[in-house]
């Protein structure tokens, strides 16, 4: 049994070798135990998944991360940052990640609560003085924070394709208003809010001119200072600054040509840059919610109720405060996807084993059939647990 259980560690390890040689792909490793690289079977197989599909589609470079019993067990990166220059994807390459943008704003979001500039069951209008919501049917009283991040409020615009790099960008007010919206469609309430979950990017462009009045910052400066700094999220802003921009990887359209970056006036709803690394480090604590490493951005019983389900009359979406619920592959996860033109990324975290999934990638041709792959793979070495 024993020469068995090492034949099959070794055909996995000759397979990873062989798409490593054959298809000239790069692998970056980041391991918290190196000595375990050749047993992880789960490793063995994601790295076989993103070879095999790197090599065949129009994406050109995947970074994954697993977190066990709460913290990061590995990291590995395969592919190509940039095609042309042949620039590796490693664990410090940044990525746009699209609607994830969202679970880590919902921190700020919460931290407004804490620090009481911010009730999460006050009607939003009363923050609001730049601009309001419009009147409505419904009762527009109903519209809160707490519901904002669940998409419960009932409010309009699904979501947003963003600018150009290099475009000059327009107000929050007008992106609210539906200036950046191409069909010019509002941030209404077009529901009764509280009765059904409806995803709405606007709302999270809503809460983000909420925490602009109540805090007097800009949204970008207040999360570098208040949440990525003290959580030593150093790769991490809702803005394309020039060392965001020195360590990106380049975004790829669905032919693999590439593209401009996008960049949002709704940085909450899909504007955040990070990095394997980062975005691991932040499922970690979302996992763990260990005051030590919280460094005092949200108290440990913040996180647990946004992880809580708020529950609503329909099925069509699951969510808590920032984090969404999936039921995929037989367990129940909670986190984010997301994806914007030449990006895409999830983060899957299974709370009761302490576990995580993270999928970082560099193009357009996203196929949920790799993402579910390995996702299933991750899923399956769950269930075994």
């Amino acid at each position: 049994m024993k020469n068995t259980k090492s034949n099959f560690f070794f055909f996995f390890v000759c397979i990873g070798l062989l798409f490593s040689c054959s298809t000239k792909r790069v692998i970056s490793k980041s391991y918290k135990n190196i000595e375990g690289e050749k047993k992880d079977i789960l490793y063995l197989e994601i790295q076989r998944l993103g070879l095999e599909y790197t090599r065949k589609s129009n994406v050109p470079g995947i970074a994954v991360a697993v977190i066990d019993n709460g913290k990061i067990k590995w990291i590995q990166c395969i592919g190509y940052a940039d095609v042309a220059s042949k620039k590796p994807v490693t664990s410090q390459t940044v990525f746009n990640v699209g609607s994830v943008s969202k679970v880590v704003a919902a921190w700020g979001f919460m931290q407004l609560t804490e620090k009481g500039l911010v009730n999460l069951d006050t009607p939003v209008n009363q923050y609001l003085n730049r601009w309001k919501l419009p009147q409505s049917s419904f009762d527009n009283s109903k519209v809160t924070l707490r519901r904002i991040l669940s998409h419960t409020a009932g409010l309009s615009v699904h979501g947003y394709g963003g600018s150009e790099q290099g475009t000059k960008l327009l107000s929050l007010e007008k992106s609210l208003s539906g200036e950046t919206k191409r069909n010019k469609e509002s941030v209404s309430v077009i529901m009764e809010p509280g009765t059904k979950w409806k995803y709405s990017g606007g709302g999270y462009t809503l809460a983000q001119l909420i925490l602009e009045e109540t805090s007097k910052t800009q949204f970008a400066y207040y999360m570098k200072k208040n949440i990525f700094k003290p959580l030593g999220l150093n790769h991490s802003n809702y803005e394309w600054t020039e060392e965001m921009m020195a360590n990106s990887a380049t975004a790829y359209d669905t032919l693999r040509n590439p593209i401009k970056n996008r960049i949002f006036t709704e940085q909450a709803a899909a504007g955040l840059q990070t990095t394997i690394s980062d975005l691991a480090h932040f499922a970690e604590l979302s996992i763990t919610a260990d005051p030590q490493k919280l460094n005092k951005v949200l108290r440990p019983e913040t996180i647990r109720l946004m992880e809580q389900l708020i529950q609503t009359t329909s099925n069509d979406g699951q969510n808590g405060l920032g984090y969404r619920f999936f039921n995929w592959g037989g367990i129940q996860t909670i986190g984010h996807t997301g994806e914007n033109d030449g990006w895409c990324a999830s983060m899957f975290l299974h709370m009761s084993t302490q576990s995580g999934l993270i999928i970082l990638c560099n193009g357009s041709s996203w196929k949920d059939d790799v993402r579910n792959l390995i996702y299933d793979v991750w899923a399956k070495s769950i269930l075994k647990k």
